[in-house]
């Protein structure tokens, strides 16, 4: 069984489900760092309207007031309870975007 790709610490995974399986919430577009006042924690934001559906661009952070305005109290609750960066990614996982920056001789 060692070397197996379908199977990983006594479980049958499928290949497509793999890439999530291994992968933590640290490396996922939706994890984002809630700005209060005086302290800033994890949340994740999938489940807000526009975020979720990428109609809206992910920021690195957020602030709770944008969050509370949306949501409500009930909402940055379940947001914040979700905003663990060791847990494993959930099965909407989609991973960062990561900028590329070109340089270009223009002589």
């Amino acid at each position: 069984m060692r070397g197996n790709r379908l199977w990983e610490s006594h479980r049958i995974i499928l290949p497509e489900m793999r890439d999530r399986a291994i992968r933590k919430c640290t490396d996922c577009r939706f994890l984002v760092k809630i700005q209060g006042r005086e302290e800033v924690r994890w949340g994740c934001v999938v489940g807000l309207p526009g975020y979720g559906s990428l109609q809206k661009t992910v920021p690195e952070t957020l602030h709770v007031v944008e969050v509370l305005r949306v949501v409500g109290k009930e909402g940055l609750r379940e947001v914040l309870s979700r905003g663990k960066p060791e847990a494993q990614a959930c099965g909407l996982f989609l991973p960062k975007c990561r900028k590329v920056y070109r340089r270009f001789n223009w002589s």
